[in-house]
C-alpha cells in the first residue's frame, strides 16, 4: 500500500469520525458548545499560522481583525436586510482590508517593533469599539444577534451551528493549502529563511506580506463573524490582548507553518482547558504549566514532535 493511498485512508477516517461526532453529544449543551468554540478558534488560528508560519513575524492584535469580523456581521445582520452570509463577507473583506494596512509596517519593521505594533492595532480596534456608542453600544455590546440562516433553513441549535463551522474550517485549509502551493506561497517561505535572499532571487516583498496580511485579516474575520453569530452577544471585553496571546499559544503549541497544527493546537488547549476546570482556583497555574511544558520539550509544536517520530520510524 503507497503512502499517498494511506494518507487518504487516514484523512477518510477522521473526517468520518468529525463528522458523526457531535451526533454523541447533541443533547449536551456544554460538549457542543466545546467543539463549536473550538472550530471557530480553529479558523481564528489557522489566520495567525499565515503569519506566524509562513512570514515568521509575532502577532499579538489579532483580537482586532476578530472583532472587526464579529462588530461588522453583528451590526448587518441587526440593522440591515442582509443575511448572515453576505454580512459575512462584508465583515470578511473589512477585516482583509486591515490586515493589509496593518501588513505595511511589516515591510519595514520587524522583531519586537513589529509586535508592539500588532499590540497597538488590538488595542485599537478595542477601544474604537469601547467608545464608538451610537455604532457598537459601547460597555453594552450588541444582543440578540440573529443566526445565520441559508434559505428558510436557520442555523439555531448548536447541532446545526457544528457542520456550518466545520464547512468553515474546509474552506479555510483549502484556501492555505492552496496559498502553501502558489508562487505566493513560496515566496513567504523564502522570506522567513531570509529576505534578502528571497528579494535577490526576484521576490517582492511588499506584495508577499500583503497578501499574507489580507488573508490572514480574511480568516480572522471570518471566525469573527461566525462567533458573534454562535453566541448572538458580543462587548468589549471579549477581544482583548488576552485573546491574541491565546490563539499566539495554540499556533506555537499545534506547529507554527503547519497545516495541521492550527487544528491540533487549538483542541488540545481547549480540551485541557476544559478538563483542568474542575481544580478551581488551582486549574489556570496547570494549565500555564502544561503550555510550558509542551514548549520546552516540544519547541515545533505537536505536529514537529510527530514529524520527528515519523521520520525515525522510516530509517
Amino acid at each position: 500500500m503507497g503512502f499517498k493511498k494511506k494518507n487518504v485512508i487516514i484523512a477518510v477516517i477522521i473526517g468520518g469520525v468529525v463528522m458523526i461526532l457531535p451526533i454523541f453529544f447533541r443533547d449536551s449543551r456544554y460538549y457542543m458548545n466545546i467543539l463549536n468554540f473550538s472550530g471557530i478558534f480553529i479558523v481564528l488560528t489557522y489566520s495567525l499560522n499565515l503569519i506566524h508560519g509562513y512570514l515568521g513575524l509575532i502577532s499579538i492584535g489579532h483580537a482586532g481583525f476578530f472583532a472587526i469580523g464579529a462588530y461588522v456581521t453583528a451590526g448587518l445582520t441587526m440593522g440591515t436586510t442582509l443575511n448572515f452570509f453576505p454580512s459575512l463577507l462584508i465583515a470578511s473583506t473589512a477585516a482583509a482590508l486591515a490586515g493589509i494596512l496593518l501588513g505595511f509596517p511589516a515591510t519595514r519593521i520587524g522583531g519586537h517593533y513589529f509586535v508592539l505594533i500588532t499590540l497597538g492595532f488590538g488595542e485599537i480596534v478595542r477601544l474604537i469599539i469601547l467608545n464608538w456608542k451610537e455604532v457598537t453600544n459601547g460597555t453594552n455590546g450588541l444582543n440578540n444577534i440573529p443566526p445565520p440562516s441559508f434559505g428558510s433553513w436557520v442555523f439555531a441549535s448548536r447541532f446545526s451551528y457544528y457542520y456550518l463551522v466545520l464547512f468553515f474550517i474546509l474552506v479555510t485549509m483549502l484556501l492555505t493549502l492552496s496559498l502553501r502551493r502558489s508562487k505566493y506561497g513560496r515566496s513567504m517561505l523564502s522570506l522567513k529563511t531570509g529576505e534578502l535572499a528571497a528579494t535577490a532571487m526576484g521576490v517582492n516583498p511588499l506584495t508577499t506580506k500583503l497578501i499574507n496580511f489580507g488573508m490572514a485579516g480574511l480568516f480572522a474575520g471570518l471566525a469573527g463573524g461566525l462567533y458573534a453569530s454562535y453566541i448572538g452577544s458580543i462587548s468589549p471585553e471579549a477581544f482583548s490582548v488576552d485573546l491574541s496571546v491565546e490563539v499566539l499559544v495554540m499556533t506555537l503549541v499545534g506547529g507554527s507553518g503547519t497545516l495541521l497544527g492550527p487544528i491540533i493546537g487549538t483542541t488540545f488547549l481547549m480540551v485541557l482547558k476544559e478538563w483542568l476546570r474542575f481544580l478551581r482556583e488551582y486549574y489556570m497555574i496547570l494549565y500555564g504549566a502544561g503550555i510550558v511544558f509542551v514548549m520546552i520539550f516540544m519547541p515545533y509544536g505537536i505536529m514537529g514532535l510527530a514529524k520527528r517520530i515519523s521520520s525515525q520510524l522510516k530509517s
